[in-house]
């Protein structure tokens, strides 16, 4: 005879039971009180991502203050950005397409990234010494020509 169904979906080992598991966040935002705090924590995570695992990691934040963090390339980081796209604050870490090895941002990037993809009143500030104090991130506004007026179009 053969297995019963309970080990034979158990010991299933396709990709569909790597996608169709819950991805539970990893730590509340309310646990970091500060900006830096929690740049040094995601930096930290990250850091540990790529030298246990050589990957990159997701960092995505919502709106009931969970925080995220996924090791980029997996089926289920996929599908995870795929249907939260609003929440990913970005990958870091990831391996570069040319081979470069890759590297943790520091602090003041994730800082900034913190800043612009947090709401203003989420987290406070404290002065940290290495980055540039009231440094606000901006969002680029490059004007285009009218495609009329470039030489390809012509």
């Amino acid at each position: 005879m053969g297995k019963p169904i309970s080990e034979s979906r158990a010991n299933d080992p396709t990709p569909r039971r790597q996608i169709e598991r819950r991805i539970k966040p990893a730590f509340q935002l309310s646990s970091c009180t500060t900006v830096q705090e929690l740049a040094c924590r995601l930096q930290k995570r990250m850091r540990q991502t790529l030298y246990a695992r050589g990957a990159g990691t997701l960092v995505a934040i919502n709106s009931l203050d969970e925080v995220y963090l996924l090791m980029a390339g997996e089926a289920r980081t996929d599908k995870f950005f795929a249907d939260n796209y609003d929440w990913v604050m970005g990958v870091y870490a990831e391996q570069h397409m040319g081979g470069k090895s890759a590297s943790v941002p520091d602090l003041c990037e994730l800082e900034d990234d913190i800043r612009f993809h947090l709401p203003a009143w989420a987290l406070a500030e404290t002065v940290s010494l290495p980055c540039e104090v009231g440094r606000a991130p901006q969002q680029m506004e490059l004007e285009f020509p009218p495609l009329h007026e470039l030489a390809i179009a012509a």
